[in-house]
């Protein structure tokens, strides 16, 4: 017999995740920007790269498309996009509570709901936007056809800034009205969450549902990084905004920094964590809303990476 030193054994291969952004960085993307700081994606053998779409439309229809293997988008979106046949299934949320409100200028008039007959709101996504409308106007002597929707792409602040809409709808909670306050321009915000709406995830992942089980180890360990870099911003908040903001110089702004505090209590804890009947009772109240044509079953739509297999997804028809 000899004795011989073993060979070293190799790291296995990184695995490259493409993940396209809802928007351009903000602090609710701060779990990503930490994981990635911090060697978090390195440590599960993760290559991960952050791509900002230009048009914050296409992110999930990337996806779709296999031309990326997650997407950040909502949970309304979803609904919708689904609707549309595309492949799409929700495999985690970065915040699990709806943060969108609609904002007007304090000097427009505009101190109720119901005085936004005739006038014009500029939004992102239209089917989104025509939800939450719906849900806001429900008990107003208005309804939707009273109002004018403007898409107003990325320039949602802009827009209201510039006096080209007289009011924005899917603006980001704590965030959008300091800036503007920022800026001298005061606002009357009104929360979506206040309305019947159900609750619903406001920002989740997506994958492509018919590739699914060619990614889901890849999947289980980015959210490995995610729900660590979450951890580790509850447990140090303070150091988690230098490090986020010295990365990300464009998020180091005075708004963000005053909106911290209330932005870590809405990210999720536990991103792959899933309400399954949070899914179902939206596309019942959708349907019933008349927003939507047909439901669509909840597995469809979300999906348990760390419990289900992924064969036994029903088809879009289930």
């Amino acid at each position: 017999m000899t004795d011989k030193t073993p060979e070293p054994l190799s790291p296995p291969p990184y695995r490259s995740l493409r993940v396209v952004l809802d928007w351009y960085l903000t602090p609710y993307h701060a779990p990503l920007i930490v994981a990635r700081e911090r060697n978090l994606y390195d440590q599960e053998n993760l290559d991960v790269t952050l791509i900002t779409p230009a048009d914050p439309s296409v992110a999930a229809k990337l996806v779709a498309a296999q031309r990326a293997e997650l997407a950040l988008t909502s949970q309304l979106q979803l609904h919708l996009l689904v609707k549309q046949n595309l492949p799409l299934i929700r495999v985690g949320a970065l915040v699990p509570l709806p943060l969108a409100t609609l904002l007007t200028r304090r000097n427009a008039g505009i101190e109720r709901l119901s005085q936004l007959k005739g006038k014009t709101v500029g939004y992102v996504h239209e089917g989104p936007a025509r939800i939450w409308l719906d849900a806001m106007l429900k008990d107003q002597s208005i309804s939707l056809s009273d109002i004018t929707l403007q898409h107003v792409d990325f320039g949602l602040i802009s827009a209201l800034t510039n006096k080209e809409v007289d009011a924005v709808i899917g603006t980001m909670r704590h965030v959008d009205r300091r800036q503007l306050a920022q800026q001298g321009i005061v606002v009357n915000e009104f929360m979506v969450d206040e309305s019947d709406l159900p609750a619903y995830d406001e920002l989740i992942v997506v994958a492509n549902r018919n590739v699914l089980s060619r990614h889901r180890r890849d999947i289980g360990r980015f959210f490995n990084a995610v729900e660590k870099a979450t951890l580790w911003l509850i447990n140090h908040p303070e150091q988690g905004w230098e490090l986020v903001r010295k990365a990300e110089p464009g998020i180091d702004t005075p708004a963000n920094a005053q909106a911290w505090p209330d932005v870590l209590r809405y990210l999720a804890l536990r991103p792959i964590t899933l309400q399954r009947q949070r899914y179902q009772r939206l596309e019942t109240y959708l349907l019933r809303r008349g927003l939507i044509e047909t439901a669509t079953s909840a597995r469809r739509l979300a999906v348990d990476i760390d419990g289900e297999l992924f064969q036994d997804i029903p088809s879009p028809q289930g």
